[in-house]
């Protein structure tokens, strides 16, 4: 099954820090806090002020300036696993690379993709009330199977990009591709990703074997 810790690095590496664009729709509802004497901050490391105070009684922590300016490590992956990854389940998956797009897509736009999601899967023959989470990895499941991977993730891919084309924000369409582009390389090399696992673990076992075999036949050999 899929494993948040694949996406985090990718996540981080492509969040900056501070963000007071209005540009962003998340301009709208920016934090009260002051930083270098400006305020309007309304995103720190891809987290939107607004999720971040809705969040922080649920998830333990304060709403303060401190934590928000500053967004400390455990904070920010409270924030990512509890809210944006278990969100839809994403455990469920079995492919690494859709587990992927599904929580970019989700980070990026929260729930705002699931319409096109459903498009997307009734085009497939495939029925799924957009707001029944918790079914969704069977869905996406079952389609990998069929069709395979490599297949299934570069579709999800497209629908992204049509997606964030569909926004309509010129400003941010460039950073957005570029990245959805990355994401689209490093995925690729996930594919299999548990089947590599189990390969390793196969040819592990049979060097253990080996070697204790070894072992055991040196002892008997020596008595």
């Amino acid at each position: 099954m899929a494993d948040i810790k694949y996406i985090i690095p990718f996540t981080y590496k492509w969040e900056g820090g501070l963000s007071r664009a209005t540009s962003d729709k998340a301009s709208a509802f920016p934090s009260p806090y002051t930083y270098q004497g400006k305020t309007g901050w309304h995103t720190n490391k891809g987290v939107t002020y607004e999720a971040f105070k809705s969040n922080a009684d649920r998830l333990g922590y304060k709403d303060t300036s401190e934590n928000f300016l500053n967004m400390p490590e455990d904070i920010w992956l409270k924030i990512a696993k509890q809210r944006y990854w278990d969100k839809v389940y994403t455990d469920d998956i079995k492919s690494q690379a859709v587990a992927n797009i599904i929580f970019s897509w989700m980070w990026g736009s929260w729930l705002g993709w699931t319409p096109r999601m459903q498009r997307y899967l009734k085009s497939k023959g495939i029925e799924w009330n957009q707001t029944d989470y918790k079914l969704l990895p069977e869905k996406l499941n079952s389609l990998v199977e069929k069709e395979g991977e490599k297949k299934i993730f570069d579709e999800l891919i497209e629908q992204k990009k049509e997606f964030l084309l569909s926004l309509n924000q010129p400003a941010n369409e460039k950073g957005w591709l570029n990245r959805l582009e990355d994401l689209k390389k490093y995925s690729y090399t996930l594919f299999g990703l548990k089947k590599k696992g189990g390969l390793v673990l196969a040819m592990t076992i049979t060097v253990l074997l080996i070697v204790s075999g070894y072992v055991l036949y040196k002892t008997l050999k020596t008595k």
